[in-house]
């Protein structure tokens, strides 16, 4: 394995790319979104590829192809390690230095009078510990007070680049035609109250898709949970949906489903934070850090977490 051409606190080691399929949607039955007469006339319409539904999703829910978070983003953290060499690939660190002091603000700059240390890149989501501060993890140590007197609260964000469009998280089991379906559909938006100073605005949803049973009644559904963090752009704050109900008809010989979708993205790029600190000797320093990660942020103008979007196949 050749050595990462990036600088890194630790030796790089490359991790599998995981594969992401461009998820879209299009709203079909949520209340909290307008829908034109020409695409709600077409009623019971069906899509049957990614490209139709994106492109319906992208005049409804756009999403900026380069998002940033002030503060930790607690919320919408990909789980899944994430490799410098993966998200280098479509968003190197100079970039992402730049982007950060013009997208997050004048904090994230260096300051002209202080010792700059070479940025620290870090090879992979999990190597966050910072070793000018005996360990401490970027989540704790984000909107800390300076290490330098007189210096301002340690400023914490994300800069990131469109990874994967409306993401599905939820599907119904497919149905083959010609029949009629019924299914209700819910979320509901949950604020964290906990969150710390100097953490992202951001918080939980909980979707529900219903499909009633056979003959014999009850319903045969699923719930899902998951977290999402607001960018700097962000408008439109997402809110609860009203639960509704509808039926949809699929057409014979075919096989239909419904499908839940975020009303976001998920965005490839890197935790930015910017230390100073006065070191034992009593000399000033300052250094940038940047720590590769995946975050899933919401459509910054479209008020519902969620979108229900009819397939056929």
């Amino acid at each position: 394995m050749t050595a990462s051409k990036y600088p890194t606190s630790r030796p790089a080691t490359t991790v599998g790319e995981r594969a992401v399929a461009l998820s879209v949607a299009v709203l079909i039955t949520a209340p909290l979104m307008a829908v034109s007469p020409a695409e709600a006339a077409e009623g019971n319409k069906y899509f049957r590829t990614e490209q139709e539904v994106h492109n319906f999703m992208s005049r409804s829910a756009p999403l900026n192809q380069k998002e940033a978070v002030l503060g930790y983003p607690a919320q919408g953290m990909d789980s899944v390690e994430v490799s410098l060499d993966t998200v280098a690939a479509v968003y190197p660190p100079h970039q992402a230095l730049k982007d950060a002091s013009v997208m997050l603000g004048s904090r994230f700059g260096l300051e002209p009078n202080l010792r700059v240390e070479r940025p620290d890149v870090r090879a992979r989501s999990t190597d966050d510990s910072e070793p000018w501060l005996d360990g401490w993890d970027a989540k704790s140590m984000c909107g800390q007070p300076s290490h330098r007197p007189g210096g301002q609260p340690m400023p914490c964000g994300f800069v990131g680049v469109l990874d994967t469009a409306y993401p599905l998280m939820q599907t119904s089991a497919a149905v083959m035609g010609k029949a009629q379906v019924s299914y209700k559909t819910g979320a509901t938006v949950g604020r964290d109250t906990t969150q710390t100073s100097g953490w992202s605005i951001g918080g939980k949803v909980t979707s529900e898709l219903t499909v009633p049973g056979g003959p014999g009644g009850g319903k045969a559904g699923s719930e899902l949970n998951f977290t999402y963090s607001q960018s700097t752009s962000t408008t439109n704050r997402w809110t609860t949906m009203t639960e509704q109900s509808n039926t949809y008809d699929v057409p014979d010989g075919t096989s239909g489903w419904i499908e839940g979708r975020a009303n976001g993205g998920t965005y490839s790029g890197y935790i930015v934070y910017k230390l100073d600190f006065v070191d034992a000797d009593g000399k000033e320093r300052q250094k940038m850090v940047l720590i590769p990660a995946r975050v899933l942020i919401q459509a910054p103008t479209h008020p519902a977490p969620m979108t229900f979007v009819k397939r056929e196949g």
